[in-house]
């Protein structure tokens, strides 16, 4: 029809680009189990997933209820914001109430683990570790825990690349097939120099770490050419060698920085056990002491109100900065179903 109409100089055809945008990008719809249907107000703040993306909800759930519990670990606290986050939310029906409600539930299982009860750490014997007492462990293991969230979020990455059929992004980006190949090899020579084993043969990082390194150099090269592309390298070669030089740099930076970041879980976990600690000075808690249960109740209130706050907010700037940027982008529209009259 179009070469028909090109051969008539008094038909004019008009195509609309966005109508084709349309039919490519269907809209979305989230489906998700009811306890975890409140998080998809975090979901809904970043940015809808696209229809081939992974709903992250489940993740988000998940991982923000653990982190929370981590940094926030307390039995009667955590009780406390379970049943003040079930209340307001069957009165209001709101979707903060119910993630507090879900986030005491792991503060509650922590405090177990840490042995801390409204403060108190001599009431119940610790199932895992004391945070005041064991701090380098508490550090180590978040930082950990930081590692295997990294690698997760790699894995969805590659995932959603694969539904997006979208191969350079599978292979060479930082964040699929090259990134964690280079980022597990990394993570596995760091815990054996820290372990004291010794490192593997030169075969193995030229394997591990300079191509990974070279694929992710080459991304945009190499996925010009899986796409068939007439260019394969820009106009300007030096140009881009020097940028990606200096990107490379970036890269291998933001692998340290983002793994470091974990740290503020163990930081945090610390900080609400020294912040306890005061409140028991002040209440004169001690062996065989009567501490005021008025600065005990007031401090409990205090420290629970402003820490849980800055712990929230930390654990959703975890969620969003080193998570999401590494396999979500957000770019979906709302399916919004066609109501008659």
């Amino acid at each position: 029809m179009l070469k028909e109409a090109e051969r008539d100089n008094l038909v004019y055809v008009v195509v609309d680009e966005g109508h084709g945008e349309d039919v490519k990008n269907p809209p979305t719809k989230l489906k998700n189990l009811k306890i975890f249907k409140p998080f998809e107000m975090f979901i809904k703040m970043y940015g809808l997933p696209a229809y081939n993306e992974i709903d992250p909800t489940s993740f988000v759930a998940i991982t923000y209820s653990v982190i929370f519990g981590i940094m926030f670990g307390d039995v009667g606290q955590g009780l406390c914001l379970v049943i003040g986050g079930l209340l307001v939310y069957k009165l209001a029906k709101m979707n903060l109430a119910a993630i507090i409600a879900l986030a005491g539930v792991f503060s509650t299982i922590f405090g177990f683990l840490y042995g801390s009860i409204f403060g108190f750490e001599e009431v119940l014997h610790p199932i895992w570790l004391s945070p005041r007492e064991n701090v380098m462990t508490m550090l180590i293991t978040t930082v950990g825990f930081g590692v295997f969230l990294i690698v997760l979020s790699m894995v969805i990455n590659i995932i959603n690349a694969i539904k997006a059929k979208d191969w350079g992004r599978l292979f060479f980006d930082t964040n699929g097939v090259a990134g964690l190949v280079f980022y597990s090899a990394l993570i596995t020579c760091v815990v054996l120099v820290f372990t004291g084993h010794a490192l593997p043969a030169i075969i193995f990082f030229i394997i591990f770490f300079a191509i990974p390194l070279v694929l992710i150099f080459l991304r945009e090269a190499l996925t010009h050419l899986l796409q068939k592309k007439s260019r394969i390298f820009p106009e300007h070669k030096g140009m881009f060698f020097v940028e990606n030089t200096f990107e490379m740099f970036e890269v291998l930076l933001s692998y340290l920085t983002n793994t470091i970041s974990f740290l503020r879980i163990g930081a945090f976990a610390l900080s609400h056990a020294a912040m306890m600690g005061v409140v028991m000075i002040l209440a004169g808690a001690g062996e065989g002491a009567h501490p005021n249960i008025i600065v005990i109740i007031i401090g409990n209130i205090v420290v629970s109100a402003l820490e849980g706050l800055v712990v929230g907010i930390q654990v959703l700037r975890l969620e969003y900065y080193e998570m999401f940027s590494r396999f979500y982008k957000g770019t979906g529209k709302e399916f919004k179903p066609y109501k008659g009259k």
